[in-house]
């Protein structure tokens, strides 16, 4: 009986490993992307003692790091996929008409919907330069207390705007001023994209 319930949870192991092993990156098989950066218009900031002012500021100076700190936000690198390009300003416009006292919170634990995440892909207000695959990073939490932003990676087709996937990566923040600190969480939770698995 003993050999039998040994044999059983051997065989239930394997077929664990084996189906654990076949998770991948969201990201494999696919080709060339456009990335177009972080749109923050969903997320919420807590237990911040920043001025809303200064931290729509921040976001818009953060998506800048794409454009002009190229080598060290280097997407393509982090992602392990071709760019086609860089956009950053269909976030830019969201961003900037954030209302004020919808960027911070005092309850903890701000969560994205999935529907919350298809909107925030079909109101971007994308120029048709490129087609095929796009990558955006919607915010989903900064955390000052914690000191942990949480992102939503979204892959969609640019055509359509339809979801393909997404899944949720957070970073630690680091440095002086807003764009710096909260910048730091961008680029650890970009670090996380190639060995994350579904």
């Amino acid at each position: 009986m003993k050999r039998t319930l040994l044999s059983l949870l051997l065989v239930g192991g394997l077929i664990f490993s084996v189906s654990a092993q076949k998770k991948s990156s969201p990201l494999a098989g696919l080709g060339s992307m456009t990335f177009y950066g972080i749109d923050f218009s969903k997320g919420r900031v807590y237990g911040a003692a920043d001025e809303p002012e200064k931290l729509r500021k921040a976001f818009a100076d953060i998506n800048m790091l794409f454009i002009m700190e190229p080598e060290k936000y280097n997407v393509a690198q982090f992602v392990g996929k071709p760019m086609n390009d860089i956009r950053v300003d269909a976030v830019t416009n969201m961003n900037d008409t954030i209302p004020l006292d919808s960027i911070k919170t005092i309850v903890k634990g701000h969560v994205l919907t999935d529907t919350a995440i298809r909107k925030t892909v079909k109101d971007l207000n994308i120029v048709p330069y490129n087609h095929g695959m796009g990558l955006v990073m919607i915010m989903e939490t900064l955390d000052k207390p914690g000191e942990l932003g949480t992102f939503e990676f979204v892959l969609f087709d640019i055509d359509t705007r339809n979801v393909i996937s997404h899944w949720s990566l957070s970073g630690e923040p680091g440095g002086f001023g807003l764009r710096n600190y909260w910048g730091r969480s961008v680029y650890d939770a970009l670090g996380k994209v190639k060995t994350y698995k579904e």
